[in-house]
């Protein structure tokens, strides 16, 4: 009996005892959307950009609440002379506690990034409340001035900057998107490189139309957009490449998810573009080819899903030899593409494609010779480029109407 009341009591004290001792609220909670990193002198300035639940939640109703003017973030700077430190220093202006389980976005400023991302890289791999597929951004400027422009017409900034990197990629592939993770990564592989997107504050138009609210006008003062790739080579970023030579590396390591391919008629001036073909999948293979003492590399690329959109060449598509010539036509763009992609990273002197990587998995035995002088075998790599492109779908008419008004023409 003594022990039945004895289990009886230790269950009561059990049941007294529990609960959630160490919750935290919602409302106690700052979420966090947007990260930025700045450096100014031997300090670290952390910029966090931070939901206002009431704002949001009106914002998105559709009716007039009374905080339907109140900005949906709020953005605020701390300084550290560690990332940490300067997180903490956070709370003597924050009432909330920091939650970064919803971060979309992390951009770096050029004096951080120039500086180094080690210290960043070994915060969110240490750290189990940081994700690591927080997408990654580098601005030229102040990453903190980033952070406090809006982007119309979404109500959240960081959300907006990591849709339109995600969209860009998805639908034009000019700058491959990365994460946190695959940023790491890619710096500790043998090849030390890696690009991110760039993000620029743009003028907005002077002269745009305004709205019936006179105080309202129908376009931003400033926008955001993304406007080079960023590269980094071991911990810091070394320098750029325009869209065109991003566009490049993106086919080079089959990052293209779908594009749209401006192209010349044949046997017409190379500049002038006459039709328009979208690209809704792509594979490229890339295969180290032994010369001697050093290696090349042949190029492998496919793309699908060829839909012609823009058409005023003079060739007739309902012919074999009409679509062969436009097929060839749109393999020429992406060989050029290809090829201004790779000259690029070769003149910055940094393995944007990661061929120290291809080569490694390939031949290990043969990657422990180059590995000491890869910077110099680097630069005697040629390419063997082979491009295979298939226009499935041709549009409803054969011939284009600049071409079926001349035949009018001709009649009468």
């Amino acid at each position: 009996m003594r022990r039945i009341l004895m289990c009886c009591a230790a269950v009561l004290i059990c049941l007294a005892s529990a609960g959630c001792w160490n919750r935290t609220e919602l409302n106690e909670l700052g979420i966090t959307i947007a990260t930025g990193f700045d450096r100014n002198g031997d300090d670290w300035e952390m910029t966090y950009q931070v939901i206002v639940p009431s704002a949001s939640g009106s914002s998105q109703g559709g009716g007039n609440s009374g905080s339907g003017s109140q900005p949906s973030v709020y953005v605020f700077t701390t300084r550290g002379k560690t990332i940490r430190e300067a997180a903490d220093l956070g709370y003597t202006e924050n009432p909330r506690r920091l939650y970064f389980g919803h971060t979309d976005i992390m951009v770096m400023g050029k004096e951080a990034a120039e500086e180094g991302v080690e210290q960043i890289l070994d915060l969110y791999f240490r750290n189990n409340d940081a994700r690591e597929t927080v997408l990654v951004a580098v601005t030229d400027g102040k990453a903190s001035e980033i952070l406090r422009k809006m982007v119309p017409p979404e109500k959240i900034p960081g959300t907006a900057l990591a849709d339109l990197l995600r969209k860009q990629n998805s639908f034009s592939s000019y700058f491959p998107i990365t994460n946190v993770f695959q940023f790491g990564q890619k710096l500790a592989s043998d090849a030390q490189t890696v690009g991110v997107p760039e993000i620029i504050v743009t003028e907005g138009n002077s002269k745009a139309l305004e709205s019936l609210d006179v105080n309202k006008s129908t376009s931003p003062p400033a926008k955001m957009k993304v406007e080079r790739m960023g590269v980094f080579h071991k911990n810091r970023l070394v320098g750029y490449l325009n869209r065109h030579e991003s566009y490049g590396i993106a086919w080079l390591t089959n990052h293209i998810k779908g594009s749209t391919i401006s192209f010349s008629c044949p046997d017409t001036d190379a500049k002038t573009k006459d039709g328009t073909v979208r690209i809704t999948g792509a594979k490229t293979k890339v295969t180290p080819v032994r010369a001697g003492d050093r290696y090349n590399m042949r190029v492998e690329t496919e793309a699908s899903g060829g839909l012609l959109m823009e058409y005023k060449c003079p060739v007739d598509l309902s012919k074999p030899e009409g679509i062969n010539a436009i097929e060839k036509a749109v393999e020429e763009e992406i060989l050029s593409a290809i090829e201004t992609g790779w000259e690029a990273s070769r003149k910055l002197g940094v393995d944007l494609p990661g061929f120290a990587d291809i080569i490694h998995h390939k031949h290990p035995k043969a990657w422990k010779r180059l590995k000491k002088n890869w910077s110099e075998e680097l630069t005697r790599i040629e390419l063997d480029v082979r491009v295979k492109m298939k226009l499935q779908r041709p549009g409803l008419t054969k011939k284009s109407f600049g071409s079926l008004l001349n035949r009018e023409q001709e009649q009468e």
